[in-house]
C-alpha cells in the first residue's frame, strides 16, 4: 500500500474513533428517561387526588384481603368490598351491615348517659340513675328520648329527695330531730330549704305543730334555678341532681337579661304594680286579672318569676322580662327554693 493510501486509511479510522467520542459524550450528558410507573390499583380508587382514575369494577372485586381502598384510605375487608363505582368517584368508607349500608346516624347529645340512667332506674338504682339523667339534661338531650328524661328525674325525685322517705344511697336527704326551742323555720334556714318544704316533706298540719324529739325528714339544700331561654323551660336543681324541669314563658324582644340571680324574696298572692305604668292599671293581690297569677319570686332590679293567668303564653316571648310558669308549677317552684340562698341562672 502507498504512503497516500496509509494516510488516507489513518485518516478514516481518526474520524469513525473522534465521531464515536461524540456520541457518547452526547449520550452521558442527556437525562435517562424515567420508566413509566406502573398504576397502583389500590391506590387509584382513593378520593380527593386530583384526576385519580376510576377503579374498573370488575377489577378491584374480591374476597378477603381484596384490593380496594375504602374512603380515607382502609383496605376493604372480607367478603370483597372494594369495586370502585362506576362514575368514578371514590367509594365511601364500608359499615356494619354490609356494603351499601347507610351509615349510623351519630349519637345526640347526651345519649350515652340517658340509655345508662334509663337503665339504672329500672333496676332500682335511684341516686345512680338520677346523676346519669342529670348528666344527660346538662349535656341537652332534646326529643323523645329527652322528654323521657325529664319525666324519670320528676319520678325520682318524688321517690327520694321529695318524699318524706330518706333513701339509703342519698347524700341529700336527712333526718333531723327536733330540738327545744326549734321552729320550722329555723329547721329550714339550718338546711337553706324554706319552711314550706320541710311542712312538705313530713306532711305538717301546719308549720307551728312540731314536738321536741320528733324526727323529721330534710333534704340539705338550697334548691337553685337555670333557666333555658332557647328551649323555654326552667329546671329545679339540687347540687348535681335535678329535681324537677318546666315550661317557661320568657320577655318579648330578648328582655329577660342573662346573668346570675340570687333569690330575694317570696311572695304569695302578690299585687300587680308594674313599673312605668299608671296607677290604673295596677291589680290588688289575688284579683282575677292580675297577670302575676298565684306566686312571685323576686330575683332583684324589678325581674322575678311568677305566674300566669293566661296559660297560651307559655312557650312564647311575650313578657316585659319576667319568667312566667303555670301557677300549678310556679307553686311548687316556690316551696323548694329560699329567699337569700337560692340562686337563679339564666342563660340564652
Amino acid at each position: 500500500m502507498s504512503k497516500v493510501a496509509r494516510i488516507g486509511v489513518m485518516a478514516g479510522v481518526v474520524v469513525v474513533v473522534m465521531a464515536a467520542a461524540v456520541v457518547a459524550i452526547i449520550l452521558l450528558r442527556s437525562p435517562a428517561t424515567p420508566a413509566k410507573p406502573v398504576p397502583d390499583v389500590a391506590a387509584a380508587g382513593q378520593p380527593g387526588g386530583a384526576g385519580s382514575p376510576a377503579v374498573d369494577p370488575k377489577a378491584g372485586a374480591g374476597g378477603a384481603g381484596g384490593a380496594g381502598a375504602s374512603a380515607g384510605g382502609a383496605g376493604a375487608g372480607a367478603g370483597g368490598a372494594g369495586a370502585g363505582d362506576a362514575a368514578g368517584q371514590g367509594r365511601a368508607a364500608q359499615t356494619p351491615g354490609g356494603p351499601g349500608a347507610a351509615p349510623a346516624a351519630p349519637a345526640g347529645p347526651g345519649e350515652a348517659a340517658a340509655d345508662d340512667g334509663l337503665a339504672l332506674a329500672d333496676s332500682g338504682k335511684v341516686f345512680q340513675a338520677q346523676t346519669r339523667l342529670s348528666e344527660a339534661l346538662r349535656a341537652g338531650i332534646e326529643g323523645p328520648k329527652g322528654k323521657a328524661v325529664r319525666e324519670r328525674l320528676a319520678a325520682l325525685a318524688d321517690r327520694s329527695q321529695l318524699s318524706g322517705q330518706v333513701v339509703p344511697e342519698d347524700p341529700y336527704s336527712k333526718t333531723y330531730q327536733v330540738a327545744g326551742g326549734d321552729a320550722v323555720a329555723k329547721i329550714g334556714r339550718r338546711f337553706l330549704i324554706p319552711a314550706e318544704l320541710v311542712v312538705k316533706l313530713n306532711q305538717l298540719a301546719s308549720a307551728n305543730v312540731i314536738r321536741e324529739g320528733q324526727t323529721l325528714k330534710v333534704i340539705q339544700g338550697p334548691v337553685n334555678i337555670e333557666i333555658y331561654k332557647g328551649r323555654h323551660e326552667l329546671q329545679a336543681w339540687l347540687d348535681q341532681v335535678c329535681l324537677r324541669t318546666y315550661p317557661i314563658a320568657i320577655g318579648a324582644s330578648n328582655k329577660t337579661p342573662d346573668g346570675t340571680f340570687v333569690v330575694k324574696s317570696k311572695m304569695k298572692n302578690p299585687p300587680y304594680q308594674p313599673q312605668h305604668k299608671s296607677p290604673s292599671e295596677f291589680k290588688a293581690a289575688g284579683a282575677p286579672d292580675n297577670p302575676l297569677g298565684t306566686r312571685w319570686i323576686d330575683i332583684g332590679n324589678h325581674y322575678g318569676i311568677h305566674g300566669t293567668i293566661d296559660p297560651t303564653s307559655i312557650g312564647r316571648e311575650v313578657s316585659e322580662g319576667c319568667i312566667r310558669m303555670h301557677n300549678k308549677d310556679v307553686e311548687e317552684l316556690y316551696d323548694m327554693v329560699v329567699a337569700g340562698g337560692s340562686k337563679v341562672t339564666i342563660r340564652p
